[in-house]
């Protein structure tokens, strides 16, 4: 039996576990590929659920967790607006130790204006580090109607948003800054994009050019922008061709890449919005983006098969499965 990468699991193995998974008749999206949140049907309303752990962030844990799970309501077009956690401390933790984390995700809950509504908290051997695993509930910003990665079409335009890597910039810069020699600007510049994290604000400006023309929408988080362009495709059972050129990536992603020999397109990047497009609509959702001062750039097409990045170079990279983050490999000294 072979041994799996830190990270998410291989597509090959989660497709054999979904299988397992009974899907009611008031699911209208379940689990699957690419999939972040389930999509309910209620009596009078639609309901939105995802759930996250947070594993790779020391500080801010609880913050994280409330932004991490709300960003994949955000992405279906929706409010969240309930939040259950369940908390993991290891043997020795302090009552101060579990204070710091509930103050992290009072924080974060005042900033989306969620609620706190059901959890559970327990020391325990099994876990040598904090753990915690969040479920974000919420409702359509627009009554009735919702956004799902299965629902992206050949010729549609993929928009990113901010920039490639921000959660893993942010979280490398905090935790190795001091070890890399980088200026002291940049580190500066790298501590703030904590305030990027959420894709709230892109998901509202982006939906007023019409939710119909909006057809998947995802956070970058796990295996970056490239991981999140994967997941639509495979979630879609499309291809896509992307331009390197075309990614947006901050001064300070770049520094620390160069630095640390990684690629910003493989780096955890909540925070970055990821949507396919109908293609006529995609310069007004750029513009649309930019009056907001939210910087966004046309990276690529959905395409009918083949799953491309040209580099720029010119060089065309298959890209033939997700691709394991860059934060697993530094973190774990790979």
């Amino acid at each position: 039996m072979r041994r799996l990468p830190l990270g998410k699991i291989p597509i090959e193995v989660l497709q054999r576990i979904l299988c397992l998974a009974p899907i009611g008749e008031d699911v209208l999206i379940g689990p699957g590929i690419g999939i972040d949140a389930a999509i309910l049907r209620t009596r009078d309303n639609i309901v939105i659920a995802a759930c996250d752990p947070i594993t790779g962030a020391s500080k801010d844990i609880g913050w994280l967790s409330v932004h991490v799970n709300a960003n994949d309501i955000y992405a279906c077009a929706g409010k969240p607006r309930w939040y259950v956690v369940t908390l993991l401390f290891p043997r020795n933790s302090t009552e101060d130790d579990i204070l710091s984390v509930m103050y992290s995700i009072r924080e974060g809950l005042k900033e989306i204006g969620a609620s706190l509504i059901a959890g559970h908290t327990e020391l325990t051997d099994r876990v040598t580090e904090i753990v915690v695993v969040g479920t974000m509930i919420g409702t359509p910003l627009t009554p009735g109607k919702y956004i799902s990665n299965r629902n992206a079409r050949p010729g549609d335009a993929i928009i990113m948003t901010k920039g490639a890597g921000i959660e893993g910039t942010w979280i490398l810069a905090r935790e190795m800054g001091h070890k890399l020699g980088l200026p002291k600007e940049l580190l500066r510049k790298a501590s703030e994009l904590k305030k990027m994290i959420s894709i709230g604000k892109d998901v509202q400006t982006i939906l007023r050019i019409g939710i119909d023309k909006i057809h998947a929408m995802h956070d970058a988080t796990e295996g970056g922008v490239l991981g999140a362009i994967y997941e639509i495709s495979e979630a879609s059972k499309v291809g896509f061709e992307i331009y390197e050129e075309n990614v947006i990536v901050r001064e300070e992603t770049e520094a620390l890449a160069e630095n640390l020999r990684i690629d910003p397109l493989k780096l955890i990047s909540s925070g970055t919005l990821i949507a396919a497009i109908h293609r006529e609509y995609a310069d007004e959702a750029i513009k649309t983006l930019k009056k907001e001062s939210i910087d966004a750039s046309i990276i690529g097409y959905i395409k009918e098969s083949g799953r491309t990045l040209i580099k720029r170079s010119g060089e065309r990279i298959r890209i033939a499965s997700p691709p394991i983050d860059e934060l697993w490999r530094i973190l774990s000294g790979a």
